[in-house]
């Protein structure tokens, strides 16, 4: 949506019709109904969590990778029902699909026996339930309370409609917004990352599987990302949700009524991890949730006033330290992130790390056109390949649909190809900007933000590394100074860019003269924002010939190990492609906004 609406500004900035930003003041809801809310406690207990009492009793940092979806949900839940003051979340989007009702339905028994839980969510994307069921959640319970971030509208639900006008009269608003992940447990143990709270997250969607990843943590930096997340609950920006005028005339009218889905017993997607959540250690039963005890962790974040800021210095950027920290890389820069577009920024920051040791390398593991779900952002991607290889001489590695290590990333998925009837959730093919696949199962897509420098610090939050992160939108992430850690999540990026789980990009094999003559040309082109028309692509996706090993792009004997999968491979090229060349011919202006 917010794609499209991109897509209209550009037709305005071409035609000079373009249109000021928030032309049409914020919308100022009125307070909130007078509702009567479950003021009725339990008495339930929390159950026992040794990550939460260690959490409380020790003053060193303490980690746990949650790089499986499956894991990732178990986690949350547990924590959850450990909880004894308070849950705090603050996310991009929140779908009540099979996994956004169960988790709400443990946040809602978590404030019955006496947690204070907030639930801060940007109002841009649908929760995909209506009017009537969103009022009764938000007032389900004293004790659970929801704020919307930046509302569009006076409406907690926007329509196609709402977009539109937002698109032709307040730009600015429509276009940045919260896409931090964060969520805390009685403020020293938090998740940070990049997951949302939908079932392609989580492992649970018939359709499509994220590649996502996050970070459990204790010790001294919760109390930073407490700080932080008080800053943006209390900022005038978010609005309690009550207040908004669909769900308040639910409320008013007598019509707020709980999804069907509330009353029924724990759905069988969920049963595994319905009983392992009690469990005092998670590893007893899951070894990869083992705890990492980390020498230093450090947070990064925006402020809320980031959507607000109409430009600012680089060096004023609560991310310029770790920008410094890239600046000093020696060897090897590991980059992980579903979006490969660079700004001014990052491609600047490429040629002076080249620059200064022309011998770095910088590996990238990313999304393809098949497993990307934005084919428009892919658009934009393509574009920049010539600059990214022949400029940048970055190495980077597209991701299969479906990857021959499929079952190691989630192990539960047989049970997506046997029951895809018993998931909720959208088409995404129909629903979204996703390219269609002949495909059994989920394609499975790279949503994990994360960086490795050196494999001695890494990086792992919700910040892209595309222009939209770095100015449009507010971030956040963990900067984890530990060498092993460090090694640990490079080899499991690692396996991502492995041949028999990517495709690797490189300059393709002209005959002589054509190699010239395109270079030139091509070079030209791909620098115009519009009418980047040349045909001819002097990059392909390349796969290894069988029984040779993997090499550099760079290196001189490529081409003999390695053959060409063609220019968008696994796709069937007759509307996909033209739709991708229209993009890179005419999309290049919308690169700001992606």
């Amino acid at each position: 949506m917010l794609l499209c609406s991109a897509g209209v500004l550009t037709l305005l900035v071409i035609s000079g019709c373009f249109l000021p930003p928030d032309i049409v003041q914020s919308y100022e809801p009125g307070p909130g109904p007078s509702v009567l809310r479950d003021e009725s406690l339990s008495g339930n207990k929390p159950i026992e969590s040794g990550f939460l009492s260690r959490a409380a009793a020790s003053p060193t940092h303490e980690a746990i990778l949650l790089e499986r979806g499956d894991d990732a949900l178990l986690a949350r839940i547990h924590l959850i029902r450990a909880a004894r003051k308070s849950i705090d979340i603050q996310t991009f989007i929140y779908v009540f699909d099979d996994t956004g009702l169960w988790v709400f339905k443990e946040l809602l028994e978590a404030a019955r026996r006496g947690v204070k839980v907030r639930l801060l969510i940007d109002q841009f994307v649908s929760p995909k339930i209506d009017a009537a069921e969103y009022a009764a959640i938000v007032t389900a319970h004293s004790n659970f309370e929801v704020r919307l971030f930046r509302p569009l509208a006076n409406k907690a639900i926007n329509s196609p409609w709402i977009v539109t006008q937002n698109t032709f009269s307040r730009f600015t608003t429509l276009n940045r917004r919260m896409h931090n992940k964060v969520f805390l447990v009685d403020g020293t143990a938090a998740i940070v990352g990049g997951r949302n709270y939908q079932n392609a997250y989580y492992d649970r969607d018939p359709e499509l599987c994220f590649r996502d990843r996050d970070i459990l943590v204790s010790g001294p930096v919760t109390g930073e990302i407490q700080s932080y997340f008080k800053d943006f609950w209390d900022d005038p920006e978010s609005i309690e949700a009550s207040r908004m005028d669909d769900l308040k005339s639910a409320i008013l009218s007598g019509n707020a009524s709980m999804p069907d889905y509330l009353a029924n017993p724990v759905s069988q997607i969920f049963e595994e991890l319905d009983k392992l959540a009690d469990l005092t250690e998670l590893s007893s039963a899951r070894p990869v949730l083992k705890s990492w005890f980390i020498r230093n962790i450090r947070f990064f974040s925006d402020g809320p006033g980031q959507v607000k800021r109409t430009s600012h210095h680089w060096s004023q950027s609560p991310f310029a330290p770790l920008m410094e920290l890239l600046h000093e890389t020696q060897s090897e820069l590991l980059i992980e992130t579903p979006y490969p577009i660079l700004g001014k920024r990052s491609a600047r920051l490429a040629k002076d790390i080249k620059k200064k040791n022309p011998n770095v390398r910088i590996r990238v593991s990313t999304n393809s056109l098949g497993s990307a779900d934005h084919a428009a952002v892919s658009g934009i991607a393509f574009k920049q390949r010539r600059m990214q290889i022949q400029e940048l001489k970055l190495e980077i590695h597209i991701a299969r649909p479906v990857p021959a290590d499929i079952y190691e990333m989630v192990p539960r998925y047989n049970l997506l190809l046997e029951q895809p009837e018993t998931y909720s959730g959208p088409n995404w093919e129909k629903d979204s900007d996703v390219i269609h696949l002949d495909l059994e199962g989920p394609r499975f897509c790279v949503h994990a933000k994360s960086l490795v420098v050196d494999r001695r610090v890494a990086f792992i939050g919700s910040h892209n590394f595309d222009p939209r992160s770095f100015n449009l939108n507010t971030e956040c992430g963990l900067l984890i100074e530990d060498e092993a850690f460090s090694v640990h999540l490079a080899s499991l990026i690692e396996r991502s860019m492995h041949p028999r789980n990517s495709w690797v990009l490189a300059k393709r094999r002209l005959p002589l003269g054509v190699k010239e003559v395109n270079t030139l040309i091509s070079g030209i082109s791909s620098k115009l924002p519009v009418f980047d028309v040349w045909p001819l692509e002097n990059v392909a996706a390349y796969k290894l010939r069988e029984g040779c090993r993997p090499l550099s792009p760079y290196h001189p004997d490529f081409h003999e190990n390695h053959v060409s999968a063609g220019i968008f491979p696994g796709i069937d090229l007759e509307l996909t492609g033209v739709k991708v060349q229209l993009i890179k011919a005419f999309g290049g202006i919308t690169t700001p906004l992606m």
